[in-house]
């Protein structure tokens, strides 16, 4: 039985909202070849940011008409911060990790067995980022919206989601202002006055400094609260009176 096929019923129910979304989301789709086909290779990163726009305002309206997912997993925080360096075992939530980090024990951050786990976000491609990208990615969106009606199955609309925002970032990458660090994943990364030549790029400089770092080594534990701090210095409670 169809998900949007009610017990009962004599045929297909169109959930309430998709035909104005669909429509919206075709016209806005439409569009976007042609601004694309209007750039060049060496466009200035401000000529990409009105198709990065657009690509955004598309991708919002193609999440709606897609089944929703949690970004990090957890049923507290769907749409919170992702933890970067959650350890082995854990949740992606970082508001949950830092309370395990803080010896809260059981306030989260637990994974779920396997087999119920949700489609976590949406996809980022890899770098480098290029014009070239971009269109292919555009031309792959378009091919899948001639084909996208009323009764497409959800599969379809998650389908295009992913690949309007695996554009929307490469339009979004393509926009930002050139670095003087050179970098191609990370273009407009600030220099990091530290690093060797060759290596300006602070999160890649950052990335390897940890990589190099010995097992040994004292780690930054999350900074703590000035009330929490306060409550973990009292070592007896207060004489009454």
């Amino acid at each position: 039985m169809s998900p949007h096929e009610q017990p009962g019923s004599r045929g297909y129910s169109v959930p309430t909202g998709r035909p104005y979304a669909l429509k919206e989301l075709q016209a806005a789709l439409g569009a976007l070849g042609d601004q694309a086909r209007e750039l060049y290779e060496t466009a200035h990163p401000a000529e990409y940011e009105p198709v990065a726009d657009a690509l955004h305002a598309a991708f919002q309206t193609a999440a709606g008409l897609a089944p929703a997912r949690s970004y990090t997993g957890c049923p507290e925080h769907p749409n919170g911060a992702l933890d970067p360096e959650a350890p082995e075992g854990w949740g992606r939530c970082l508001i949950c990790n830092d309370r395990r980090r803080l010896g809260r024990r059981g306030q989260g951050g637990a994974p779920r067995p396997a087999g119920e786990q949700p489609r976590l976000g949406y996809p980022v491609p890899d770098p480098p980022y290029t014009l070239q990208g971009l269109r292919d990615l555009l031309r792959t969106v378009e091919e899948q919206r001639f084909h996208l009606n009323l009764s497409s199955p959800d599969a379809d609309f998650v389908r295009l989601a992913d690949d309007v925002h695996r554009a929307f970032i490469v339009a979004r990458e393509l926009s930002r202002p050139r670095g003087a660090s050179g970098c191609t994943e990370h273009p407009g990364a600030p220099v990091d006055p530290d690093a060797p030549p060759g290596e300006a790029c602070i999160f890649c400089a950052g990335r390897k400094r940890r990589s190099q770092r010995s097992p040994g080594t004292p780690e930054m534990l999350p900074r703590i609260r000035r009330g929490e701090r306060r409550q973990l210095q009292r070592r007896f409670d207060r004489p009454t009176g």
